[in-house]
């Protein structure tokens, strides 16, 4: 086979793989705007499965319940995950990389797994299901994804600048506010959106923890379980279009390398 075949056929190959994974969000996003209440075909065009969703109230507090969780997860996750990259990048102790690989459970575990677990523990402490609980689930998985994405950026940039700034006289305040903070601020932001997604689509621990204060993964499931109303389909394309965006901010930010920094603090 020649060259070119190969490479028609690596073409062909790679667009039907992702033909396979997109086109279920295509035909959502398509179905969001069919008139009927089947996805036996599409019709005509129509806004009203979205009118109705603004109408609902319920889901609008689900959804704005699960806007909240993930911005207060991610609050937490900056402080605590930023704290921890810095420990684990400048301090040297012994069990040093099985350390790093237990901060990295909560995410690569099960999430049925993480879910039973920290209920058990929920339950123990006699702690009532609750918005609290449900955000102790989200910090628990957003804290490593903040964590791994900041250490990172600390790898590349070494220790110099850092030094170079106290034997100027600056304390360590000065130092992370007018150095660091300013080389890790694009893996700092692409880390929060990276966390807030995440914490946005996550149902299987927020379906252990919560009570009857519901976030939106786990009200549409509900939803679903009922019968799949065409509101899904609308409030579907949204989240797809909320994430695309998140995403897409995302690239921008973890994209950029800390040499970009560099070169800026050399030429001021």
């Amino acid at each position: 086979m020649s060259r070119r075949n190969r490479g028609i056929g690596l073409k062909a190959y790679g667009f039907l793989v992702y033909f396979f994974l997109y086109f279920p969000l295509i035909v959502v996003l398509l179905f969001s705007f069919s008139p009927t209440k089947t996805i036996v075909g599409i019709s005509g065009f129509t806004l009203k499965w979205y009118q109705e969703l603004f109408r609902d109230q319920n889901l609008l507090a689900a959804f704005l319940h699960t806007i909240s969780i993930g911005a207060a997860a991610v609050g937490i996750a900056v402080v605590l995950g930023m704290a921890g990259a810095f420990f684990v990048s400048r301090v040297h102790f012994p069990g040093k990389s099985v350390f790093r690989t237990l901060v990295l459970l909560p995410y690569i575990l099960p999430g049925i797994l993480m879910g039973i677990s920290l209920l058990v523990v929920i339950k123990a402490l006699n702690i009532p299901l609750s918005p609290l609980t449900v955000l102790l689930g989200h910090v628990s998985f957003t804290v490593p994804v903040v964590m791994f994405q900041i250490m990172s950026r600390i790898a590349r940039m070494g220790p110099n600048y850092q030094s170079a700034a106290m034997d100027l006289g600056a304390n360590p305040v000065q130092t992370f506010w007018y150095v660091t903070l300013p080389m890790i601020r694009t893996a700092l932001i692409g880390a929060s959106l990276l966390a807030f997604t995440v914490s946005f689509d996550e149902i299987v621990i927020s379906y252990f923890l919560t009570g009857t204060w519901m976030t939106l993964p786990v009200y549409i499931y509900g939803m679903m379980r009922y019968g799949l109303s065409p509101k899904v389909y609308a409030i579907s394309a949204i989240i797809l279009c909320l994430s695309l965006a998140l995403v897409m901010l995302m690239s921008r930010y973890t994209g950029r390398s800390a040499d970009v920094y560099r070169v800026r603090s050399r030429q001021d």
